[in-house]
């Protein structure tokens, strides 16, 4: 009995603080709006936001894929980026691959870096916080919440920290090198559903502003996007080993 009294309560610091993580994770996807309908669940699926600032932004997401198509347009220059589940490549327009006299150009090595990209958003960020089950750590530090926690499959070697702000609304996540700030939420929605989301967006590498986008416009009304993957791109060599 003696043996089992002590391991039962050796557990019991370990069980809090994974409850304490949980519900500082549900906090969050409720503050931003993610909770919601008669069952209370993460209802986001798909999401469109589009932006302006030191380039002309516009991006689609599902985070069921997942996948990831962005569009960027610097002056006269613009770069369609795409992930879905294990590929990646460029696209001379949306949907390049199967549109007569379009491109799309295999990326492999782009793979994680994109991945990472759609799991850094606010809503991907907390549905890896919450995947990561009691893996999940809550800190304070300077007096605010802050989740470390690490990612799965392609990214299983990165750990994501994520502060949030006094209004449980996710604020910074960092990942070594990368620094994302999320700042003024709102519900930019042409149709109003109280989910909110960043319109100031600031991404460093190694301390450089890489982007630093207003957001003007997000449809988190889980939007139809697709992301079909053309027979060149899946046909390509895997990624380079590091």
């Amino acid at each position: 009995m003696t043996g089992y009294l002590l391991a039962a309560l050796a557990l019991l610091p370990l069980t809090a603080e994974a409850q304490d993580a949980s519900a500082t994770i549900k906090a969050a996807e409720y503050a931003l709006g993610m909770i919601r309908g008669a069952q209370r669940v993460d209802a986001v699926n798909t999401l469109e936001y589009w932006g302006t600032g030191s380039v002309t932004y516009h991006a689609s997401v599902s985070y069921a894929v997942p996948a990831m198509r962005v569009e960027v347009t610097r002056g006269n220059q613009r770069q369609i980026q795409v992930v879905s589940g294990a590929y990646s490549w460029n696209e001379s327009v949306p949907g390049a691959g199967f549109i007569p006299n379009s491109t799309a150009t295999p990326t492999p090595d782009s793979l994680k870096a994109r991945l990472l990209e759609l799991w850094t958003t606010p809503f991907g960020a907390l549905k890896m916080a919450e995947r990561a089950g009691t893996n999940a750590k809550v800190t304070r530090e300077g007096g605010v919440t802050v989740i470390t926690f690490p990612l799965t499959g392609e990214l299983s070697d990165i750990t994501l920290k994520a502060t949030l702000n006094s209004k449980n609304q996710l604020e910074r996540v960092e990942t070594g090198r990368i620094e994302i700030s999320y700042s003024d939420y709102k519900d930019l929605g042409e149709i109003t559903s109280d989910v909110l989301f960043p319109t100031h967006i600031v991404q460093k590498q190694g301390g450089a502003t890489v982007l630093d986008l207003t957001v003007t416009k997000v449809d988190a009304n889980n939007p139809y996007v697709v992301f079909p993957v053309p027979e060149v791109v899946e046909k390509a060599p895997p990624a380079r080993s590091r």
